[in-house]
Formats: structure tokens, C-alpha cells, sequence
């Protein structure tokens, strides 16, 4: 009898042959084959051929990255305009949905590098990887800012993640947001479940690289051309390019892509090359000037007799500017930012003196930027020094604080500098090592002013101990090198103990020129997250708001406490006079808005602000205090916008400083320029109007009653805002005042 073997073996597998001798000896058998495979009652064999099976039809890993970026590009935007709130927009959606797919097609090349599947799962891995953490970071930044970082700005804002108030907030945030995490996870949990338990088709993989590369490719094309003529953010691709509307319009990976093609609008200045300012002929008629208001004479009969009453001619103007060699640049310098940064500069006209020139020459500055500040605190019961400062020294009832997109040290670089920080975080730092003459702080020090600058918390944050003596200030002191000698360490310290503790060091030291960067108003704002908060909390209990608002106006009654302490000091000093006291804020007070980051479950701000918050200038919208002793019987008022890059120019006149007002974004207020106040996301007000720029439906303009604009009037305010920021960009991209004030 023979054994049927074939039904225990592979198909492929040949059966042994056996025979029987006429002794019944046990069958002789045959060598098995080489190929020879185990039987399928051998587990591991079983198992080995499965995985097998499973690994000729798994999901490649280009499809992960595919499937991962479309996926985050959803999210995101959904998590996003969800704190936007300004209403939906078809054309952006259609112009989002064709980049989104564009690049994640070309993204997805990365799952093809290589000819092994274990090193294309490594590179999708790691690039799917790196996407969540950025779109999460975007996510966590816009939640607390209410903007998005360039690559440059996430960089530079993650190096201070080591102080311990930035990074508990960092931790308690994801910690509170592990729901958004874990969807983010879900593409690469997906991708591994399919292909462990699913018998999945063979997909495409000969060829892959040509089909994604050309629908990528091609559906990238279909989006400029979508971006470009329907897209409501069509501005974003050309003059009034911004990192944040260009991620709302296009998509994170095109706005990378935009940063860094564009860069940040270097050298794309709209002028012509051949205007350039002149200073006027001088007045040379020596013909008399007819007065109109001669008085009337009359002959004894009572008629008229004609009188000429000679009048000397006004006096020739004197502009606020320097001999600086742009032409020596445009012909000699290798660098085409420097040519166009100086052509831009030629065809400027600068400012002239006024009556308030050198009102303070020779007098003392006390320079502060108020953290979180705004003008709703300005009150004549809870805060009367700073209702006396505000209302008797040089009143401004339409002021402006823009958030320029990198928080403190953004707002704190427009305030010293009359330069737009254009690069946003890396605004500051990027000075470091550079020539900053233009600042207040160092030309007073070339006056020979004692110099000083003052922070109430830690001394390295934002690289302050290095960026606040290169603006100007022979000494830097904060928590850590020496303000710790005077100041409580508590979270946040206090202003008032701050401002006892430094006016000694320099109140006899005249004439002075002195910076402060206070922390009381910083947020959180409760009992248990501001100890400036619970300090005051009984001077604010009758307020008629939220607990949240109350706590915002509580720490701030250290600004009120400090201000009214330096204001007896200097009456105590005799110096009162002769000292001119500016405050204003470095942003709004963004930890009031409805944020996961400030534990806020509504919006705080709009409370505040007693209306609801729709567009920047509302939210914006702030104090300037000028003031001084000598000040308060001028009864001094500037009603037509202003903001804070037009302090150093005012200030510079105001010293009776000699300096080069085309250098400055700003005006001086006293000036005749024209008044501009302007937003990163190319929104502007004149005292013509005010342009909306972040609408969904489009950009709006909005005239001032009784008032009515041309095109044309669009079109220069338009071209005057991009050259402004464009130069700001490219003089903090190089060395460019080196260049103009050389030895």
C-alpha cells in the first residue's frame, strides 16, 4: 500500500516516493529537493508564508505621507479658522484645497528615496513626523499670538523655552491638548494596522515617482494660477505678501515656501530709479511781502490811505537729515539689497523742524514699554497718576500698538527703534553685533548721556543682556544680574518695587537716558497665576467684570504704583521739568482672549474692551504717554493716527537731535509728513481712512466721515506701506546702517 503524502504538502512541494522489498523492510526514501519546504502543520512556516502574503500587499510608505499631509492640512485648517472666526471664504478654501494636494503629492516623494522598504519607512516616518510637530506648533503659536511664526521665528522663540514661566505654559498646554496629539497620531496608527491585520491590493509602485512628481507638479501650477486671480488672498502672492495671511490663503508648506522664496519682500521696492529728493532753491526775492492783515489807516477826511508794511520772509526750512552717501552705495556696493535699500532711501523727503524742536535738548528720558498695557487702564479714580500723565502731557487720541507677529520683543524693537520688526521674534536678535545708531538710546549716548536700561525678569530672555547696550544703554540689569538685589523673585515681580530700587542708581546722574521693560501686566491673569494680581485684588473687587478682567486690571496697579512713585521721586529730585516720561505697551493684552494657551474659555478681551473685537484696529488700539512737569499747561493734543514707530522720530526732535528722518519707518507727530499707521498683514490707517487687509471676502477700505479717496490715493498709501516694510525686512537682513555710518 502507498501513502498519499500530497494532501500534507505544498502544492509545489514533490511527494517522496516510497517502496516495499519482499522482506518488509521500511521503505527506502529519496533526498528531499533543496527547495524543499516544510509542512503546513509547521506553525512557523505557516506564519512566515502570511506575513508574506501580507508584505506583497501592504500600503507603501509614500502612501502614509500622502495620506498624513492631507490629513494635518485638514486639521489644521479647521483648528485654525476656528480662532480666526471671520467667516468662510469659497475661493481660499478651493485655492487651500489644490496646494494642500499639490504638496502633499510632492511630499509624498520622500516614501519613494530608496530602493529598500525599510529605508523608505525611516524617511516617510521622519518627514510625517517633523510635519505634525510643525503644524502642531503652528497651532499652539496662533492659539496664543493669534499669528503664525516663519521657520526663523519658531527657531528663535524655542531658544527661550528653557525659562521656567515659558516653558510650564508650553507643557501645560500640550498636556491639556493631548486630544489634538493623538489625532495627529491617527495617519501612522492607521498606516500600521492596515498592514498588520488587513489583506490589502498590491499597490502601484513601478513608476510612482513620475505620477506624483507630475500630479504634484501639475496641480501646483492649477493653485499659483487659483491663488493668483480667485483667491481673496491673491495680495499675498506679490506686494502685500505676509507670512500669516499667506498660511491662511495657501497652507502652511506654501507659506514656508513663500517665506523663503520671497524673503520676507527684500529689494522689491516700487520706485523709480532716477527720482531722488533735493533740497529747494533758496528764496531769493527781495521784494517785499504784503502782509494781509496790514491795519487800515484814513487821511483827516476820512479816506483810506494805502499802507505797505514790509515783512521779512519766512525762514528757510531745515530738514531733519544727514550727508549720507546713498549714491556712493548705489555705484560701489556688490550687494543688490544695499543698491535698493538706498534708492528707496533717495527718493524720500524728510521731515523738518517745528516748533517743538528741542523742546528737551539737553534734558533727561525715561523711556518705558509697559507689558500688556492698554488705554482702557487710564482711568481718573483707579489710576490718577497715569490719567495726570496721560491727559496733562502731550494727549494722543488715536494711537496704536500693532501686534506685529513675535509678541514682546516685537512690540519692545518698534518702540526703541522707529523700525518695523518685520522679521518678528528674530527682530531683536538680529541686531545683535550690528550698528544700531539709529536708536534713541544710542544717539543720547553719543550726547554723552548716562545710559541705562531696566527688566524685572530674567536678564537673558529675548538675549536682552546683549541686544539693550547694542541699541544704546552702557548697562543692562534684570532678575539675575543685579535686580534681584531689589526686587522680589516672585511670578510676575513687581513694577513698583523695580522703579524704588533703580531711580537711585541714576537720578543724579544728569543728564540720564534710561529704559525700562516692565512684567507686572503679564499674564496669566487670575489670583493663583499673577502674584501682582492677588496683591491688588481688593483695590479692583467693586469692578463690574469677570473675575479673568479683574485680575488684568489688578496686576496692573503696579504701573499705577510705579509711576506714581517715579513721578514723586523726580518732584523730590527737582528734576521733574527736565525730565520727559514716555509709556506706552508693547502689545495688547492677548492673554485675554479666548485661548487654550491662556486658560481662557471665552473671549475676555471683547469684555474688556466693552465691544466686540472684529478687526486690528480695534484690538490695537493703545496709549502713548508723553509727559513732564514742564508739559502740563501746554494743553498739547495729536488726534490723527499715530503708533509706536513714530516715537523715536518725535523724540529725536523733540532733543533737538541731529538725525536723518528717512531712516526711521515713522514720522515725527509734530512734523507736516502725512500720517501712516500700518499692520504686518499690510492693513493701514491715514486720516483719510483705514484699510482692511485681513477681511475673508477681500481687502476693504473704509473712508473717515466726510471724506472721500481716489484709486490713486489706494494705490501710493498701497506702495508706501510695501516699501516701508520691505526696507524694514532688508535693513534687518544686513549690516546696512555699518554701510551708511562708517568712520
Amino acid at each position: 500500500m502507498e501513502w498519499n503524502l500530497n494532501q500534507y504538502l505544498d502544492q509545489d512541494e514533490k511527494p517522496v516516493a516510497e517502496k516495499r522489498d519482499g522482506s518488509g523492510a521500511a521503505p527506502q526514501q529519496r533526498r528531499a529537493p533543496a527547495r524543499r519546504t516544510a509542512p503546513q502543520s509547521s506553525g512557523r512556516a505557516n506564519g512566515g508564508a502570511a506575513r508574506a502574503k501580507r508584505r506583497v500587499g501592504s500600503l507603501p510608505p509614500w502612501v502614509l505621507v500622502l495620506v498624513s499631509m492631507l490629513f494635518y492640512t485638514f486639521l489644521f485648517h479647521v483648528f485654525s479658522e476656528a480662532i480666526f472666526e471671520d467667516g468662510f471664504s469659497f475661493g481660499r478654501f478651493l485655492t487651500l484645497v489644490l496646494f494642500s494636494v499639490s504638496f502633499a503629492l510632492i511630499t509624498a516623494l520622500v516614501g519613494t528615496i530608496g530602493k529598500r522598504r525599510k529605508v523608505q519607512k525611516i524617511c516617510a516616518l521622519v518627514i510625517v513626523i517633523l510635519w505634525a510637530i510643525l503644524f502642531l506648533m503652528e497651532y499652539f503659536i496662533l492659539d496664543s499670538f493669534k499669528n503664525f511664526y516663519t521657520l526663523e521665528g519658531i527657531f528663535t522663540g524655542a531658544g527661550n523655552a528653557g525659562e521656567a514661566d515659558f516653558a510650564a505654559r508650553t507643557f501645560g498646554l500640550v498636556f491639556s491638548n493631548l486630544w489634538r496629539l493623538l489625532l495627529f497620531a491617527l495617519p501612522i496608527l492607521g498606516w500600521y494596522l492596515a498592514n498588520r491585520y488587513l489583506r490589502l491590493p498590491r499597490i502601484l509602485t513601478r513608476g510612482v515617482r513620475r505620477y506624483l512628481a507630475m500630479g504634484g507638479i501639475g496641480l501646483f501650477l492649477v493653485a499659483l494660477f487659483f491663488g493668483a486671480v480667485i483667491s481673496p488672498d491673491k495680495q499675498k502672492m506679490g506686494k502685500s505678501y505676509d507670512f500669516t495671511g499667506a498660511v491662511r490663503g495657501f497652507g502652511l508648506p506654501m507659506g514656508y515656501a513663500l517665506d523663503m522664496f520671497r524673503g520676507g519682500g527684500e529689494s522689491e521696492f516700487e520706485i523709480e530709479d532716477n527720482t531722488g529728493f533735493t533740497l529747494p532753491p533758496k528764496n531769493t526775492d527781495e521784494n517785499p511781502v504784503q502782509s494781509s492783515d496790514t491795519p487800515v489807516q484814513t487821511d483827516a477826511n476820512g479816506s483810506t490811505v494805502p499802507q505797505t508794511t514790509e515783512t521779512a520772509a519766512p525762514p528757510e526750512p531745515t530738514y531733519h537729515m544727514l550727508n549720507l552717501d546713498f549714491d556712493g552705495i548705489i555705484d560701489s556696493s556688490s550687494s543688490d539689497t544695499a543698491v535698493q535699500v538706498s534708492k528707496y532711501l533717495r527718493t524720500l523727503t524728510p521731515s523738518t523742524t517745528n516748533e517743538m524742536t528741542g523742546m528737551f535738548k539737553g534734558k533727561n528720558l525715561i523711556l518705558i514699554t509697559a507689558e500688556a498695557f492698554s488705554a482702557e487702564l487710564i482711568d481718573p479714580e483707579l489710576t490718577p497718576t497715569l490719567y495726570r500723565m496721560a491727559t496733562k502731557g502731550i494727549h494722543f487720541t488715536d494711537y496704536y500698538q500693532p501686534a506685529w507677529g513675535g509678541s514682546t520683543s516685537s512690540g519692545e524693537f518698534s518702540v526703541m527703534t522707529g523700525v518695523e520688526p518685520a522679521r518678528g521674534v528674530k527682530s531683536i536678535t538680529s541686531t545683535i553685533g550690528r550698528n544700531m545708531d539709529v536708536t534713541i538710546g544710542n544717539q543720547l549716548k553719543k550726547l554723552g548721556y548716562f545710559t541705562r536700561a531696566y527688566h524685572n525678569n530674567s536678564y537673558t530672555y529675548y538675549d536682552r543682556d546683549k541686544t539693550h547696550q547694542n541699541m544704546g544703554y552702557e548697562k543692562f540689569i534684570g532678575m539675575g544680574n543685579g535686580m534681584e538685589e531689589g526686587v522680589t523673585k516672585v511670578w510676575p515681580a513687581s513694577d513698583l518695587e523695580m522703579i524704588d530700587f533703580t531711580v537711585p542708581q541714576y537720578v543724579n546722574q544728569q543728564p540720564f537716558s534710561v529704559y525700562y521693560m516692565t512684567v507686572s501686566g503679564h499674564g496669566l491673569y487670575s489670583w493663583g497665576g499673577n502674584a501682582q494680581s492677588a496683591r491688588h485684588q481688593e483695590d479692583v473687587k467693586n469692578l463690574p467684570y469677570s473675575e479673568t478682567v479683574k485680575a488684568y486690571y489688578a496686576c496692573n496697579m503696579e504701573v499705577e504704583l510705579a509711576m506714581k512713585s517715579l513721578i514723586n521721586q523726580l518732584e523730590a529730585a527737582g528734576i521733574a521739568d527736565d525730565t520727559l516720561v514716555v509709556l506706552t505697551a508693547d502689545h495688547y493684552p492677548y492673554c485675554l482672549e479666548k485661548s487654550d494657551t491662556w486658560k481662557n474659555d471665552q473671549d475676555y478681551l471683547s469684555e474688556y474692551y466693552g465691544v466686540q473685537v472684529e478687526n486690528v484696529f480695534q484690538r490695537d488700539h493703545n496709549a502713548l504717554i508723553m509727559w513732564s512737569g514742564c508739559l502740563e499747561d501746554k494743553n498739547l493734543e495729536i488726534n490723527t493716527p499715530t503708533y509706536s514707530l513714530d516715537i523715536v522720530p518725535t523724540l529725536l526732535n523733540l532733543f533737538g537731535v541731529e538725525y536723518d528722518s528717512r531712516l526711521y519707518v515713522g514720522r515725527d507727530v509734530f512734523s507736516d509728513q502725512e500720517p501712516l499707521v500700518f499692520w504686518p498683514d499690510h492693513s493701514w490707517k491715514t486720516d483719510k481712512g483705514s484699510w482692511n487687509a485681513s477681511k475673508s471676502s477681500g481687502s476693504e477700505f473704509t473712508p473717515a466721515e466726510g471724506v472721500e479717496v481716489d484709486q490713486d490715493y489706494l494705490d501710493r498709501i498701497r506702495k508706501s506701506v510695501s516699501n516701508k516694510l520691505n526696507y524694514s525686512y532688508s535693513v534687518l537682513g544686513m549690516d546696512y546702517f555699518a554701510l551708511l555710518f562708517k568712520d
